[in-house]
């Protein structure tokens, strides 16, 4: 499990107003080196985490205990395979916190729901539409 947390560890600059902080969990390589720029544009703190692998006890959430990652977070765009039940854990450790989950079912007629909580995003949604997802969701939660 690849986790990255800006070594300012979601702290905004000094001086400046709370930023939220969201958590992009995907297991696809090309996110593991990008920078998130768009997300920083838009106000938001972002950490990563690629999930965890091959071994399902590499998450801490998934086996009951506290995640560094996503302990900080207001929020969690979630990317990684349904089938793991990332989200639903994040839902019962962290009820509140806005879970948005972009499904990835790409072939037609294959319906992927949400997990109970979560906000679905379509498989081919955009970063700006991810922006304006946890926007949407954050701003619900205040």
């Amino acid at each position: 499990m690849k986790q990255r947390i800006p070594r300012r560890a979601w702290n905004s600059p000094a001086g400046a107003a709370h930023r939220p902080r969201v958590l992009i969990e995907d297991d696809r390589p090309a996110l593991a080196i990008s920078d998130f720029s768009l997300f920083q544009q838009a106000g938001f703190d972002i950490a990563f985490c690629s999930g965890p692998g091959p071994d399902d006890a590499a998450c801490p959430v998934l086996r009951g205990e506290p995640c560094p990652a996503l302990a900080g977070a207001d929020a969690v765009l979630h990317g990684l395979d349904p089938r793991l039940g990332v989200a639903e854990a994040i839902r019962r450790v962290l009820p509140g916190t806005p879970v948005i989950v972009r499904r990835r079912c790409l072939e037609p007629g294959c319906e992927q729901a949400a997990p109970d909580g979560c906000v679905p995003l379509a498989p081919d949604c955009s970063v700006p539409g991810q922006i304006d997802a946890l926007s949407r969701a954050l701003a619900g939660r205040a």
